[in-house]
């Protein structure tokens, strides 16, 4: 029977925590640990270009039982410039484990409520050690991503990796399943695969990601928990935007018509709608930004893939159009002002008007 030799189970907890995270701050400033996420100087890699590189601190880890044994689970915090913190719980596989015990461990991880509590307590007590490197903290509780990644290094022996899928189907690892799949469910879920070397796999899939990587490289665990915070930023300044949307028409519809008198009020607002658009628009150029593929080579392509299957386009249209929306909102209430204030020109002029005439009048009498 096919079994492990050596591996691990890579659970992601994410959060949004705060507008802004001084990284340079962070640094200057945090206990021994900390450093800057560096990736390994593979050739492929000239095709990922980092913008201001997320911030890496061990944290102390704990004692978790899993399959039959007391394991010591490594935890590893990112913080990222614009705002989340990503928790890593590095979960050692026994050397001898059987993937049908991989599927069962699996199952129970994807439901554990203990691992969230873990992650919240981690997070809250990290954003009180960062102090000022945290920009208005606020764990956003309902903006979570969860990701689970089973690593494996070697087996328990050399295998190809066309080889390893007719031994064994990771489809069901991946569904979080112990029974036989359907062949369509196999190769909807195995479609996503890459191979560098012969001897390595990689297999993403929405909620995890199957990886055999010989080399022992955490690069492309690294590029994958990117992603997802960058997902997590898209689904939360979208949700933002929603906000300011139904407060901007609630503002509209109190207002309901520009009048000479209320001037000041709509000024107000339109400089409101400004600072939204500006504040929004350049809190998504960062986040899009934050990581550039530049040639479409192997780790872009299993960037880009990830990101298509988190659905990151959709989030930037949503996005897109709904910044078009405040936009042309501001455009209509600035526009609106000029019209009035032309009214009132015109009629200042006219009223300047009628007194002179009056003014002569009398002088005629």
């Amino acid at each position: 029977m096919l079994a492990i030799k050596k591996g691990l189970i890579i659970i992601y907890r994410l959060f949004d925590v705060a507008s802004e995270i001084n990284l340079s701050l962070m640094e200057s400033g945090a206990r021994e640990g900390t450093k800057r996420m560096r990736l390994s100087k593979h050739p492929y890699m000239k095709a990922l270009e980092f913008a201001n590189p997320p911030v890496s601190l061990e944290l102390q880890g704990f004692t978790k039982t899993l399959f039959e044994e007391t394991l010591h689970i490594t935890v590893v915090a990112k913080a990222y410039d614009f705002g989340v913190l990503s928790l890593a719980f590095y979960i050692p596989i026994p050397e001898g484990t059987t993937f049908s015990e991989l599927e069962f461990v699996a199952k129970g991880l994807d439901t554990d409520e203990a691992i969230d509590e873990k992650a919240k307590e981690y997070i809250e007590q990290l954003i009180y050690s960062l102090g000022d490197a945290v920009v208005n903290p606020s764990i956003k509780e309902q903006f979570i991503e969860d990701y689970m990644i089973f690593a494996i290094q070697s087996l328990d022996n050399e295998t190809d990796m066309s080889g390893f899928l007719t031994r064994y189907d990771p489809s069901r690892l991946l569904l979080y399943e112990t029974r036989e799949v359907s062949q369509y469910t196999r190769e909807e879920t195995l479609k996503h695969r890459f191979s560098y070397y012969p001897d390595d796999l990689v297999i993403i899939h929405l909620d995890n990601a199957f990886v055999i990587e010989p080399s022992g490289s955490f690069d492309l665990f690294d590029i994958l928990e990117f992603a997802n915070a960058q997902i997590l930023e898209l689904r939360y300044y979208d949700r933002v935007l929603d906000r300011q949307l139904a407060w901007i028409y609630r503002e509209l519809s109190k207002r309901k018509a520009v009048s000479a008198f209320r001037l000041r009020d709509y000024e107000q607002l339109g400089k409101k709608v400004t600072e939204i658009i500006t504040e929004l628009t350049a809190v998504t150029e960062i986040v899009d930004n934050a990581l550039k593929v530049t040639e479409d080579v192997y780790y872009a392509k299993i960037y880009r893939t990830a990101m298509m299957l988190f659905r990151s386009r959709d989030w930037e249209l949503s996005i897109k159009e709904k910044l078009k929306v405040v936009t042309n909102t501001s455009s209509m209430i600035y526009n609106e002002i000029s019209t009035k204030r032309g009214h009132i020109l015109e009629m200042g002029i006219i009223i300047l008007i009628v007194i002179e005439i009056v003014i002569l009048l009398v002088m005629e009498w």
